[in-house]
């Protein structure tokens, strides 16, 4: 559940902010190398107008480069790590926007914000905050709904480094599937026990950390409310410790 896996490549290129057809048209580029219009737009799945655009605006941005031979026109790609280069890019202008973005920060409000996330698309962005609060971390859940919903912040685990102030509670359902997931991922830093069967099925997901408080249901409708209050957090803090202390521990370290 939380090992390291590849990432796909096309979700790289996504990522670093390429549309749908740029991500076909490099894949394709990248495959031949070099390649004409023609050659390009029927590796991709799209019409030669298309393509010609999509390699233009690919140009533009510096991903693929036009060379002339002879009479003829081909576009090679830029090698790959401009991918790396450009997520540098991106990461380092956020770094300097950031004060700004913290100072425009609304914090004189102390009513509690509540927010939706809906579709199963849209869950793991409600997510994002744990990588930033960090502290203690507490999670109860169902590992068949986890693995269903969250895969990419499943994903992010892998690269995040847990520590003294960075620590995972998680109490999970007692089925095999969790039990193997335990004996993956339990670890100096990641505690997990098992909530007794009678508290089975558990189709929802409980994340508790800062003031934040996430309730997500996964069973017929995928949605997230998140709730910022820290004492909204605290009370749900209180809930966690009581089903921490009935729960089995995991052997799996």
């Amino acid at each position: 559940m939380a090992i390291l896996q590849d990432m796909n490549p096309h979700d790289v290129l996504r990522g670093v902010g390429l549309e749908e057809k740029e991500v076909e048209v490099y894949m394709a580029l990248l495959e031949y190398g070099e390649a004409t219009v023609l050659q390009v737009s029927r590796k991709a799945g799209v019409k030669r107008p298309t393509a010609y655009l999509v390699l233009s605006d690919l140009e533009a941005k510096g991903f693929v480069s036009r060379i002339t031979k002879g009479k003829k026109t081909l576009f090679a790609p830029q090698h790959p790590k401009k991918i790396l280069t450009e997520a540098e890019i991106k990461l380092n202008e956020i770094k300097s926007a950031l004060p700004q973005f913290e100072a425009m920060l609304n914090k004189s409000d102390d009513r509690p914000r509540i927010m939706i996330y809906e579709g199963k698309d849209a869950l793991d962005r409600a997510y994002d905050d744990v990588f930033i609060v960090k502290g203690e971390v507490l999670f109860m859940n169902n590992t068949a709904l986890v693995e269903d919903v969250f895969e990419r912040t499943l994903n992010k685990w892998n690269y995040a480094t847990l520590s003294e102030n960075f620590l995972l509670r998680e109490i999970i359902d007692d089925s095999e599937a969790s039990h193997l997931y335990a004996s993956k991922v339990s670890g100096k830093y990641r505690h997990i026990r098992f909530m007794p069967k009678e508290f089975s099925p558990f189709a929802t997901e409980v994340a508790i950390f800062g003031n934040n408080t996430l309730i997500t249901s996964g069973k017929k409708e995928y949605f997230t409310v998140k709730i910022e209050s820290k004492d909204i957090a605290d009370a749900f803090r209180a809930m966690f410790e009581a089903m921490w202390l009935l729960s089995k521990e995991s052997t799996g370290v």
